[in-house]
């Protein structure tokens, strides 16, 4: 009797696992559209912003930690481990977000992909519906300010996605291609400033090291004995030779004076 009602307690346990996952397919989707993707184009605004509002709006559902959000320079891929319980199996599935992104023409394009993968098949991939998609997209849109309603989940949307609605710091900033690019240059501008800074300081550095060495120099030159003998040495060689000159210079007047007595006479 108690094996009896060990498999009945066992049956309607998976069941009705299996019953809350299955209410992706009845209940929250009987009037929406299977799709492979969805795509978007956010004029003005910078590939950054968005990349930004895509992992906020993630992040904000994200306090259980089931989320992975592997962002890249490009695209972004969300993923979530989820577990289908059937009645005598279980199947584990990898839910994934892929967002491609591109700017160009002054424009911010990208294609969302939302879809799951067995674990052990990556080849049995199920698209998921269109609500998922609008979504995320109206959580996008509103973090960088461009739509002011933020959309409730509901059914199984919920166990993936909160309710909460964000903080006044969760909203994106300076979101415009033309404020980002404003704010690259400041920042370039800043760092070639500090470049600048460091290069002048160093040439100074060299500078007052060079003058150091002059100054010792010309210290160890006053300092060393046979400079200054050699200085002596050459100060009274000119003194010689000015003598020598003087000399030289009376002699010749001397001459000069008798010649003019002899012209005299």
């Amino acid at each position: 009797m108690r094996i009896y009602f060990l498999i009945l307690a066992f049956f309607i346990f998976f069941s009705g696992c299996s019953l809350k996952n299955s209410s992706l397919d009845s209940a929250d989707l009987i009037n929406a559209k299977i799709i492979k993707s969805s795509k978007r184009e956010f004029d003005k605004i910078s590939k950054d912003a968005v990349l930004e509002a895509i992992k906020k709006s993630f992040a904000l559902s994200n306090k259980t930690k089931q989320f992975q959000i592997n962002s890249y320079r490009n695209y972004i891929l969300v993923q979530r481990i989820n577990f289908d319980y059937l009645i005598f199996a279980s199947n584990v599935k990898v839910e994934n977000w892929l967002f491609e992104l591109e700017q160009k023409d002054n424009k911010t394009y990208v294609t969302l992909s939302i879809f799951d993968e067995n674990k052990f098949d990556d080849k049995i991939k199920r698209y998921y519906s269109s609500n998922y998609h609008e979504l995320i997209w109206n959580r996008i849109e509103h973090l960088l300010g461009l739509d002011n309603k933020w959309i409730n989940c509901k059914g199984y949307i919920c166990s993936v996605f909160s309710s909460n609605k964000p903080l006044d710091k969760d909203y994106i900033k300076d979101v415009l291609i033309s404020q980002r690019k404003a704010k690259l240059q400041a920042i370039l501008n800043a760092k070639i400033e500090e470049k600048k800074k460091k290069i002048q300081e160093e040439i100074l550095k060299e500078y007052e090291a060079y003058l150091d060495f002059e100054e010792k120099e010309q210290e160890k030159k006053k300092q060393d004995p046979q400079s200054i003998k050699i200085k002596e040495e050459f100060d009274d060689l000119l003194l010689l030779k000015d003598k020598k000159s003087l000399k030289k210079d009376r002699q010749v007047d001397k001459i000069d004076t008798k010649l003019e007595k002899i012209n005299t006479n």
